[in-house]
Parts: C-alpha cells; sequence; structure tokens
C-alpha cells in the first residue's frame, strides 16, 4: 500500500484465515502431513552431517532408553508401520549402528543398539537438541504441549473407530 507522500506502508493483518473444513484446501490429512514434511526436512537439515535421518532418530533413541525391544513392539511403541520400521533400521544396521538377533521365517526378532550406535546418537543429539529447541521457541513450549497432548487424545480416539 502506498501513502499519500508516495511512501511503502507495510499493514500485516493478523487476522486468521476462517476455515472451511469442507474444502480440499483445510483437509486435516494433508494439511497435518504438509506440516511434518516441513519439519522433518528442518531437522533434516540441522542433523544430517551426522549421516542419520530425522526418522531414524527416535528408532535409535529407543533403542538406547530400553534393551531387547521386539519388531513389533518397537513398532508399536513408535507409532510406525512396520515396513517403515524396516526401511528405516535397514541403513543403521548397515551402518553397524544397530543389530538384530533372531529372525527368520516368523520368528521373533529382537533389536539392539551397539556402542557404534550409542556414540552416533551422543554426536547427533546438540544439533537434534537445537532443532528441536527452534521449532519449540516458534510454538511456545506450552502451546506445543497442548499440540501433542490433543494429536495424542486424536490418535487415541481415531484407533478406538
Amino acid at each position: 500500500m502506498v501513502d499519500k507522500s508516495g511512501r511503502c506502508v507495510y499493514i500485516h493483518n493478523n487476522m486468521k484465515k476462517e476455515r472451511n473444513f469442507g474444502s480440499m484446501e483445510d483437509c486435516v490429512c494433508s494439511n497435518l502431513r504438509a506440516v511434518t514434511r516441513a519439519v522433518t526436512q528442518f531437522f533434516d537439515m540441522e542433523v544430517r552431517q551426522h549421516g542419520i535421518r530425522p526418522t531414524q532418530t527416535p528408532i535409535l533413541g529407543a533403542l538406547q532408553a530400553k534393551d531387547g525391544w521386539g519388531m513389533a513392539e518397537l513398532s508399536e511403541w513408535l507409532g510406525m508401520e512396520r515396513t517403515t520400521l524396516l526401511r528405516n533400521l535397514r541403513p543403521l544396521q548397515r551402518d553397524g549402528l544397530v543389530r538384530a538377533k533372531g529372525g527368520g521365517r516368523g520368528g521373533h526378532v529382537e533389536l539392539e543398539i551397539t556402542e557404534k550406535g550409542r556414540g552416533a546418537l551422543a554426536r547427533l543429539l546438540p544439533a537434534w537438541r537445537s532443532a528441536q529447541d527452534k521449532v519449540v521457541a516458534i510454538l511456545g513450549k506450552e502451546r506445543w504441549s497442548a499440540i501433542v497432548s490433543d494429536l495424542e487424545d486424536v490418535a487415541t480416539k481415531l484407533k478406538g473407530q
């Protein structure tokens, strides 16, 4: 906008857009996926120099926190499809960060983090914390806490459908 003197004047409209939840533009699923892609890309930029993807970080964290995860148990705990878990585990196993015991056709597979994996996770942690702190600062701690609680409630209710 230009005022009478010919100078540019910027007006920031702080009004939130009214949502039409019947439109594809406001689809809950596509909007959540777009946001998670943006957050994943941001975390990836922050941690990529460590050779571990943001989708692999919670796997290593879970394996470090508890010994003897079964594949099905870890998949359920992370809320990750088994095929997605396998796709993320393969490079971790290849690089010697995670070890799988057992298996075979229909056999129980037990997963564990290796010492090399513990070291990699320790080196990654400062970059992960930096990314985490930046995103939480943008949202605000209280707001993020409320969002997580609300999303957990939604997930629980949808699983019961």
